[in-house]
């Protein structure tokens, strides 16, 4: 995959209110498993977990297992389109 193509993979994750909701909020608190983002984010537990799907498909954030424990947080640095995005968020 070269860098437009990553890039539009990129953009069209975050085409979306919800996950840039949950880029925000990963923005804001480093790092946070699945039920945490669905509590600060009102919404149950496999809608988030889909949305992160496409956001690590992306390689928007990045998830460390620990057990069963799952945590996730961003995946820096992107490339500058995507900073700037984040940046404003």
């Amino acid at each position: 995959m070269n860098d437009v193509q990553k890039l539009e993979r990129q953009l069209k994750a975050m085409a979306n209110e919800r996950r840039l909701l949950i880029i925000k909020e990963l923005k804001k608190k480093s790092n946070m498993s699945v039920s945490e983002l669905a509590d600060a984010l009102g919404t149950s537990i496999f809608p988030m977990s889909q949305h992160l799907r496409i956001l690590r498909a992306a390689e928007i954030v990045i998830y460390k297992r620990r057990g069963r424990h799952v945590t996730y947080r961003l995946l820096l640095p992107q490339q500058q389109p995507i900073k700037q995005i984040i940046a404003q968020l």
